[in-house]
C-alpha cells in the first residue's frame, strides 16, 4: 500500500513538473516607433506586432505610452 502511494505521488510529480516552469514570453517585431515632428492636436496611430513565444498564456494587464 505504501509503495502504491509512493508511485502515484511520483507519477503526479513527473506529470506536473514541466508545467511549473512554463512561462509566457513576449517578442516584438520592433520595440520603438518615432513619429518624427508632430503638430499639436494631431492624432497619431501605430500598431506594434508581437507574439507569445512562451509555453503559457500571455496576459497583458496594463499598457502605457511614453
Amino acid at each position: 500500500m505504501c509503495m502504491k502511494r509512493f508511485l502515484l505521488s511520483l507519477l503526479v510529480l513527473v506529470l506536473f513538473a514541466g508545467k511549473s516552469h512554463a512561462l509566457p514570453s513576449i517578442m516584438f517585431t520592433e520595440e520603438r516607433h518615432d513619429f518624427g515632428e508632430v503638430k499639436q492636436g494631431e492624432k497619431l496611430e501605430y500598431e506594434f506586432h508581437f507574439k507569445n513565444i512562451g509555453d503559457e498564456t500571455l496576459i497583458i494587464k496594463k499598457l502605457t505610452a511614453s
